[in-house]
């Protein structure tokens, strides 16, 4: 056997070799993505039922907050004025002072007072 004809059968048995290789990974990569294809069709169930049980859950919550809302208005308004006036009865106490003396009247006024007059 010359040294070209070893090459040839060298090449031929490194691509039969690959090709194989190939052959197993395109298999396995199959059936890989079938077990997955399997788990995501089983999951479709669960993610559709999450969805629509999401949704009502959404509707109730809004129907209740709407309503809590509307039962508590007054009170959070008359809870507010309360706070209002507290805040100020507060602020009224802690701000106020002693009574201011009396002042003298200046001199320029009684003098003013008595041209006019």
């Amino acid at each position: 056997m010359n040294f070209q004809e070893k090459v040839f059968e060298t090449t031929a048995e490194l691509r039969a070799r690959a090709a194989a290789l190939a052959s197993v990974a395109v298999t396995t990569a199959r059936a890989r993505a079938e077990v997955a294809a399997k788990r995501i069709s089983g999951l479709k169930g669960s993610v559709e039922a999450l969805t629509l049980a999401g949704r009502e859950f959404n509707k109730v919550a809004r129907r209740h907050a709407a309503r809590f809302v509307k039962e508590n208005t007054s009170i959070a308004a008359n809870a507010g004025k309360d706070v209002s006036a507290l805040a100020r009865s507060t602020y009224a106490t802690l701000t106020r002072r002693a009574a201011p003396k009396a002042r003298k009247v200046p001199a320029a006024r009684k003098r003013a007072a008595r041209k006019a007059a």
